[in-house]
């Protein structure tokens, strides 16, 4: 497990956590027009962008595997269908 991979672990997880909440509003922005919409849409990915690049800032090659093991366990990666993540 290397830094590099529980980084783009963590920046899928949350690309798909913002797609099923996008998903699950969908009712709402039904009302919009279409460039309303991709406008919300852009808007909520640069969000989701901006609280990813926190921890990923800080994940590299050196980052202890303690501190990658907490964030597959936090954030669940292994749910995300990186079910290797924790095993190296």
């Amino acid at each position: 497990m290397s830094g590099t991979t529980v980084r783009r672990a963590l920046r899928n997880r949350f690309e798909t956590i913002r797609q099923a909440e996008v998903e699950r509003l969908n009712k709402k922005l039904r009302g919009l027009t279409e460039a309303e919409r991709q406008s919300a849409e852009a808007i909520i990915a640069d969000i989701v962008a901006a609280i990813a690049s926190v921890p990923e800032r800080t994940l590299g090659e050196n980052t202890p595997p303690a501190a990658l093991q907490a964030l597959v366990h936090l954030f669940d990666l292994r749910s995300e269908g990186f079910g290797s993540l924790g095993q190296h």
